[in-house]
């Protein structure tokens, strides 16, 4: 196993490497404009392969599950997609991850890209680990894990090549941290651009899905609620109970006694934000939705065109609003609606 740490070494680059690279940051600025969000990452990862070459390919949100320092914790991933990798592959790999030495490294060397391949499998000193590297055919593998963004969790992509496939070099290792930096860079710019047109949470607090409930996104006060309410659910899609009612587009979603999750329509795609219902227990789901959305500065006929009502309907809740909450413009519905901790 190696992991670059010296960039400064002098590495052999020719021409038409770095044409390649520049022409692929250049699509990454274009995907923002992807006209299926869900392709956005998976677009980006495979115009990796137009540079460094490789198999297949693994990437996603993950977190661990206990305390780093514990010798028991061991990554868990969230939100995930795939290349050339089967449908099981998540599924298989969570069995392995707390003896995954290799995922380890990569999360122990923030921005850094781990290779590992075929000769490192012996020393792995475990025959799981080995077995599913053969069974998918990864024998050589380089991953690079970041901090991303300010959501407490972290963000990975790996890639792979068959043992047929020679190695990961330094050179793939360099070009690969590169391109994930500006990688992260234009994927957080893309969420961010969905994100602040309407919803106010902070990234933890803060889930991006499709219609059907496969995330894209997800912050870690979510991931945690989540947890709470749903015993034992993990992986790329919201729970079973909570994406069948995104069919019924309901306002507002239970995730325990104390915390709510609110749902906003941004095009195709369907936000989730924690709230507490301490601070808005006197409010109905529906009341409690149109008053966030208008606090942060949409219109009431923004409002009424997210939650799917008339403007006369959405005027009543923020009327109702406003008189249970005891408050008078948007400034103060804000600080009311506000979550603890948050200025």
């Amino acid at each position: 196993m190696d992991i670059n740490n010296n960039k400064a070494q002098t590495l052999s680059c020719d021409a038409d490497v770095l044409k390649r690279f520049s022409r692929e940051l250049m699509e990454l600025t274009q995907l923002p404009r992807c006209s299926v969000p869900e392709r956005w990452l998976c677009e980006a990862v495979q115009g990796f392969a137009n540079i460094v070459g490789f198999d297949a390919a693994w990437w996603g949100q993950l977190y661990l599950s206990s305390d780093a320092s514990s010798p028991g914790s061991s990554p868990r991933i969230m939100m995930d997609g795939s290349l050339g990798l089967r449908s099981s592959f998540a599924q298989e790999w969570h069995r392995i991850s707390g003896v995954d030495r290799f995922a380890k490294a990569s999360i122990s060397y923030l921005g850094k890209a781990v290779r590992g391949g075929h000769d490192d499998l012996p020393d792995t000193g475990c025959a799981e680990v080995e077995a599913f590297c053969r069974r998918h055919d990864i024998l050589h593998s380089m991953a690079v894990t970041l901090e991303f963004p300010c959501s407490g969790m972290l963000f990975f992509v790996s890639i792979y090549r068959s043992a047929t496939s020679r190695g990961f070099d330094r050179l793939d290792a360099l070009l690969m941290e590169e391109f994930l930096t500006h990688l992260a860079y234009y994927w957080k710019q893309y969420l961010a651009k969905i994100r602040f047109e309407t919803l106010p949470n902070g990234w933890d607090n803060y889930a991006l899905t499709n219609r059907k409930g496969e995330l894209l996104y997800i912050g870690k006060a979510v991931r945690v609620a989540l947890e709470r309410k749903y015993v034992g659910w993990q992986g790329s899609s919201l729970p079973r109970l909570i994406a069948d009612k995104l069919s019924t587009v309901p306002p507002a979603l239970i995730a325990d006694e104390n915390k709510g999750i609110i749902v906003h329509h941004c095009g195709d795609l369907i936000a989730l934000t924690l709230c507490s219902h301490q601070r808005s227990s006197a409010l109905s789901p529906r009341e409690l939705s149109a008053a966030s959305l208008y606090a942060q500065g949409s219109s009431y006929k923004q409002v009424a065109r997210m939650l799917g009502i008339t403007p006369a309907t959405a005027r009543t809740y923020l009327r109702s609003a406003y008189v249970q909450l005891g408050v008078s413009n948007k400034v103060e519905l804000l600080s009311a609606l506000r979550q603890p901790g948050e200025s």
